[in-house]
């Protein structure tokens, strides 16, 4: 998390410290990692993005999820389930710029087009996880899509199916029901455009999620973005809690 630390480089050295192959995914100026688990076509993509806004550490934003997901990916491998792991580049890039100029839209794209997008395989996007007890479920994709009438559409049912799939595993995992409201975008809009449906999960610590739901912007949010995000804010109930709620998630895959 230090300032000017290549993070794509840290990242392939903590996947393969635990023993996980990767790969490269170069679209335009955007760099991808990507790594499969199991032997069979993948049932699942899990995204988290690896890069930061201009001069914050990132830790909630988003090193904490990304750590999270690679621990899974270790489960995940010796249990030969059949997922995708995508850690994104150029997340923050709409703030600057068009939607479409997210590297996960490119991403999408590209997923199609080399086939690895097998029919029916939906993204859950994870950011800002370190930090809370209370998950929260993304309503933002549904809701775009049913603004420009496409309620009906395939990426609208998928968006529906993963909140479902995410319901299950959090009643598995004995957690409290999640939240469901519009959060701000992450990869779930490139990805939602570019053709694959996706959904956001992420935490809040309860009392803030309690406030959300009444329309009062959480105090967590304040370190998106900004030199404060520090790995001091991350939380270890967050680790066990998404740990228990992704090993839950990977029951419910095998049913």
């Amino acid at each position: 998390m230090r300032i000017g630390s290549d993070r794509l480089v840290c990242l392939s050295g903590i996947l393969a410290s635990r023993r996980l192959g990767c790969s490269i995914l170069k679209l335009g100026e955007a760099r991808h990692l990507v790594a499969r688990t199991g032997k069979d076509a993948p049932r699942l993509i899990l995204v988290a993005h690896y890069d930061r806004a201009l001069g914050s550490p990132g830790a909630l934003d988003n090193s904490c999820a990304c750590m999270q997901l690679a621990d899974f990916a270790s489960r995940a491998s010796s249990a030969a389930l059949p997922l995708l792991f995508v850690f994104t580049d150029a997340e923050e890039v709409p703030a600057l710029g068009e939607a479409s100029s997210q590297g996960s839209f490119a991403l999408a794209r590209a997923l199609s087009a080399k086939g690895i997008q097998a029919e029916g395989l939906r993204a859950l996007v994870f950011d800002m996880t370190g930090r809370g007890d209370r998950l929260i479920l993304s309503t933002a994709p549904g809701e775009l899509l049913e603004r420009n009438g496409l309620s009906l559409s395939s990426a609208a049912f998928g968006h529906r199916e993963l909140t479902v799939l995410a319901e299950r595993a959090t009643v598995r995992a004995g957690l409290a029901s999640p939240l469901e409201i519009a959060l701000p975008w992450s990869d779930d809009l490139g990805l939602t455009l570019g053709g694959i449906p996706a959904l956001t999960v992420s935490l809040l610590p309860e009392e803030e999620a309690r406030a959300l739901s009444s329309g009062e912007r959480p105090r967590t949010w304040d370190y998106m973005h900004c030199p404060s995000d520090l790995p001091s804010l991350a939380e270890e109930r967050s680790f066990c809690l998404m740990a228990r709620f992704l090993d839950a998630l990977a029951i419910s895959l095998r049913l």
